[in-house]
Order: C-alpha cells, then structure tokens, then sequence
C-alpha cells in the first residue's frame, strides 16, 4: 500500500470512527457496533459484507437482487445492491441507480460504493448534485468523495473541490484532497496548492503535495496502476506464464518432502 493511500486510509477511518454510533451503524449497514468489519471497508472496499463469488448466473443474481431491493427493511436492500457488485449484466446499473435515490442512508451509501467499485461514469452527474446538495448527510457526503475517486471521471473534481472548500474537518479534507488526485484533473490544482500551503494538518499538507504530483503524472494513481498491471499481464508471454507456473509447481513438490 502506498504512503498516500495509507494516509487516506487513516483520514477516512478518523471520519467514521469519529461519527455517532448510530451513523457509524447506519453507514456499515448493520444494526449494532459489534460488526468485525474494518471501518475502512466502507469506504476502500466500496461498503462492508462485500461478497466477491457467488455461485448464480448474472440472470438469477439479478432477479435475487431486484426482490431484495423491494423489501422493506432496508438492510435486506443494502444485500441486495452488494450483491450485484460483481455481476455483469446491463441491468446492474439501473438497480443501483435507483439506490441512491433511496430514503435509507445506509441503501443509498451502499448503493453509492458499488457504483464507486465498479467505476460506472454514468453515475458522475447524479453523485456530483447530491455532494452540492446541502440536506445530503455528512457520512453520505464523504462516501460520495470517495467513489468519485475511484471512477476517476473529470468532471468528479468541481464538486470534491467545493466539498473541500466547505468541510472543516481533517479527515474529510484528507479524503478530497486524495480523491483529487485520483481524478488527476488540473482544474483542481489551485485549490491543491492552496491547502499545501495553508492548511493546518501536515497529512492533509503531504496528501494535497502528492495529489498534485499524481496531476503532474510524477505519481501514479491507483487507477494507472491497475491498468499498467493488467497490460503487462496481457502482454506476458505465453512461455513466461508457463515457466512461472513450472517454478511454483516446483516450490509445491519441495515443500512436500
């Protein structure tokens, strides 16, 4: 994990650790404090209770999905919308859609992570408005930060700078300033070096200095790296894929004796 995705880590559970019980139980999605989970997962792992295979087709999973999302307890829809987040059917993104015009937090935070983990562009417009609106909860808000982040569209910058510009919070400011430099657009740079040089947290400091670096191409983002990773992967040759697979069929034999 690098330096600034640790310190973004960090901020991002100083918010939700600071947050009331009850909200830090509406954001998780759960109904007491006892959750295991990480905190952090809510918003790094777009949401808590993540499931990552399922043994349905995308048909069946959808159709579970839909009537989960028609029950009244809204954490039965909160499972609902998890467990489409690796489904790949064109009727995915409706569902999750009408998520985040729910009237639980919890469904619409849910709803907002998924979208953020599957990096779905279209949602950028909707997410923008509600992080402008001021009745949008302050949980909801940093969530909407954060999955702007990992969709990485441009037009995700004017809100997060906004939302910056208004928060008087170290964590929320550590959370933007990061998510800027995810979406690596320049229009963001003035607000950037404004907090470099003025802001009072040395974190918030360091992170807004490697946003701008992530701008500047300097850093990779995360996204850049991810696609660097899968290129390479792609481009590996076949006979370097078998003789890493001949080397670790070797390591298991050795272990045996």
């Amino acid at each position: 994990m690098s330096h600034a995705r640790s310190l973004f880590v960090g901020f991002a559970m100083l918010a939700i650790l600071a947050a009331p019980l009850r909200a830090r139980a509406q954001m998780l999605g759960v109904p007491g404090p006892g959750n295991p989970m990480m905190p952090m997962s809510a918003l790094e792992q777009a949401g808590p209770d993540t499931v990552h295979k399922h043994g349905k087709d995308a048909a069946d999973a959808i159709r579970e999905a839909k009537r989960k999302y028609n029950d009244a307890d809204p954490r039965v829809r909160v499972q609902g919308l998890e467990s489409l987040r690796f489904v790949n059917s064109p009727e995915v993104n409706s569902i999750l859609f009408r998520g985040l015009s729910d009237p639980d937090v919890r469904v619409r935070i849910k709803a907002i992570d998924v979208l953020g983990a599957r990096a779905v562009t279209d949602a950028v417009p909707q997410m923008s408005q509600d992080l402008y609106l001021r009745d949008t909860p302050a949980i909801e808000k940093l969530h909407l930060v954060a999955a702007l982040g990992r969709i990485g569209d441009e037009r995700g910058a004017l809100p997060i700078i906004d939302f910056l510009k208004n928060t008087t919070s170290d964590a929320n400011r550590g959370t933007a300033v990061f998510a800027l430099g995810e979406i690596g657009n320049p229009i963001a740079n003035d607000m950037l070096m404004q907090t470099v040089s003025d802001d009072s947290s040395p974190m918030v400091r360091k992170l807004a200095s490697e946003a701008l670096e992530k701008i500047d191409g300097e850093l990779p983002t995360r996204r850049s790296e991810e696609e660097q990773l899968a290129q390479q992967k792609k481009l590996e040759p076949t006979d370097q894929k078998l003789s890493k697979l001949r080397e670790m069929d070797a390591k298991l034999h050795a272990n045996q004796y």
